[in-house]
């Protein structure tokens, strides 16, 4: 157990409520990938903590603003703002045998307008980069904004708790479990220098207001006021068992809180800078929803429904984000977050970088997002549905066991072959956000949309339908009477000319880093599979079970 001393500071007081209620939000945005990269402060390099990066898929270890704008999808509700945010994430950690795990969370990024006298907001300029908090942050002053720009709530759906102290807004970490999740805040500097996009320490060419962290005048030096952009990240930690301070742990170590840290990089287009500033200049009373503002709600229904995929460079190492890990990606020992943070156990080797895509198979290419038929399948060779494992590689293995030249996957979860076009259905490919669904057994992968489909084409050798990485084998010798009702939730029922298979497994591979056998372990009824090392299993495991059906 950890002994820590920790105190609650009172922050200073928010703007009166005319200006308070100026600003928007982008609520419930999902993150778009955790990894130990950071464009701003580690450019090009694998930072020395974890991340959780949101908005722009164009994300990576470095980058310029064209670039992310050209994202093809975010997790912001506006398709116009490809802008990344990212913070430090909160690791669970287990008791019983020291082991973590990340603790999952959703963002809000709220755009406040808060201008001082006589002071307009401007949009932030375009390619803009900044960073609020300190990683290396070791107390707090009382009198300092950036410190109290950094903050903390504890949630609780069943009461207020109003007046009571212990649950009051504060600077670090609480001492009780917070049911409805742990909310940490980051409040951005909003007066901007007018010249420089970032500087040596990423905050220099940034400043807070003169009277207040969260809004008021622009001091002299940096006399543009921007939209002030603040974050809440909420990490579910009523999911996990409160077992007094240490059970909650920063990216970094940390085990108190003065640590967290949010950075920003501005990526909303052309489009999206001038909705921004049309909104800084006719809308009054937002009260942060989107569909008040009239330049808002004109775009507020423009980005594609589902998921946003990642598809870019990760660093090779498991993180914890779906199991435990021993240690802390990094050099990051846990600590109390005060004094000299203690040195590393034993030396790291620094991970590669790579591409977090699992590639096709020899002989496949990608042809693109393509829509499915109106009256019937677009493939109706042959199809088979996989709750768990599917990928655009087990597909292609099936279909290239089953003589099929194309393979398609739809739903996340179903896989559709066939020589040619059905139905007066088409090769050619549409809009790839459209495809939004991650594959069940990779969600680092798109497996197609509503009636939509991520198309493959083999073009190579077709691999041997007897192979053991195939999950379907003539030699499993199923008979074609044993049936399976599928898509039943899709009201997609198969066609007549379609051969449906649906395929279960009795070896689905899970793992778990923690020998814990605690009942208050997240883990302890059942091993918790590590995301990227179960999709290359998945990718090499024969399926148990096959079940056919030719109507």
């Amino acid at each position: 157990m950890f002994s820590i001393s920790r105190t609650s500071v009172n922050v200073s007081q928010p703007n009166p409520p005319d200006t308070m209620s100026r600003h928007f939000i982008m609520g419930g945005m999902p993150e778009l990938i955790n990894t130990r990269l950071d464009p701003i402060a580690s450019s090009g390099q694998v930072s020395g903590h974890l991340h959780s990066i949101f908005g722009g898929s164009n994300f990576g270890p470095t980058y310029d603003y064209d670039n992310l704008t050209k994202s093809d999808c975010t997790t912001a509700p506006l398709s116009i703002d490809a802008s990344n945010y990212w913070v430090s994430p909160l690791f669970y950690h287990d008791p019983n045998n020291g082991s973590f795990t990340i603790i999952p969370a959703t963002m809000n990024v709220y755009y406040f307008m808060r201008p001082g006298k006589n002071e307009t907001i401007v949009a932030p300029p375009a390619g803009l980069r900044m960073v609020a908090g300190d990683p290396t942050r070791t107390s707090f002053d009382p009198n300092s904004f950036a410190d109290q720009a950094i903050s903390y709530m504890c949630l609780d759906p069943n009461s207020s708790h109003a007046g009571d102290p212990s649950w009051a807004e504060r600077n670090n970490f609480f001492q009780q479990q917070c049911p409805g999740g742990l909310r940490m805040q980051v409040f951005f500097p909003q007066c901007w220098d007018g010249e420089n996009l970032d500087s040596s320490d990423h905050k220099s060419h940034m400043a807070y207001p003169v009277e207040n962290y969260n809004g008021g005048s622009c001091p002299s030096t940096h006399p543009v006021h921007i939209f002030g952009i603040f974050f809440e990240y909420t990490a579910q930690t009523g999911n996990f068992p409160y077992h007094g301070p240490g059970t909650w742990v920063l990216s970094t170590g940390d085990t108190i809180g003065y640590n967290f840290h949010g950075d920003f990089v501005m990526g909303w287009t052309e489009q999206g800078r001038q909705v921004l500033q049309e909104t800084a200049d006719t809308c009054g009373d937002l009260q942060g929803n989107l569909q008040t503002c009239p330049p808002l709600k004109a775009v507020a229904d423009v980005s594609p429904q589902g998921g946003c995929i990642y598809p870019g460079q990760v660093v090779q190492e498991d993180i914890g984000d779906n199991n435990f890990i021993s240690a802390l990606p990094g050099c990051n020992p846990v600590w109390d977050g005060t004094g000299t943070k203690p040195p590393c156990p034993s030396e790291e080797t620094t991970p590669s970088v790579g591409s977090i895509q699992v590639p096709l198979l020899d002989g496949w290419s990608p042809i693109g997002c393509i829509a499915e038929a109106e009256n019937g399948r677009a493939l109706a060779g042959a199809a088979y549905v996989d709750t768990t494992n599917m990928t655009q590689n087990n597909c292609a293995i099936f279909c290239a066991s089953q003589n099929f030249k194309y393979a398609g996957v739809e739903w996340s979860q179903e896989c559709y072959c066939g020589n040619d076009f059905s139905n007066g259905a088409s090769s050619i490919p549409g809009a790839v956000t459209e495809c939004n669904m991650p594959c069940k057994g990779d969600p680092y992968q798109s497996c197609g949309g509503s009636q939509r489909l991520n198309l493959i084409v083999n073009t190579g050798a077709t691999p041997s339908s007897t192979d053991s990485t195939s999950p379907y084998s003539p030699s499993d010798g199923i008979s074609p009477s044993q049936t399976v009702t599928a898509f039943a939730d899709e009201g997609m029922s198969p066609t007549s000319t379609e051969s449906l298979v649906s395929t279960t497994s009795d070896s689905l591979v899970k793992f778990s880093a923690s020998t814990s056998t605690s009942s208050s372990s997240p883990t302890s009824s059942a091993a918790i599979g590590t995301k990227r090392r179960a999709i290359l299993q998945f990718e090499t495991q024969r399926m148990k079970r096959v079940y056919v059906l030719h109507r």
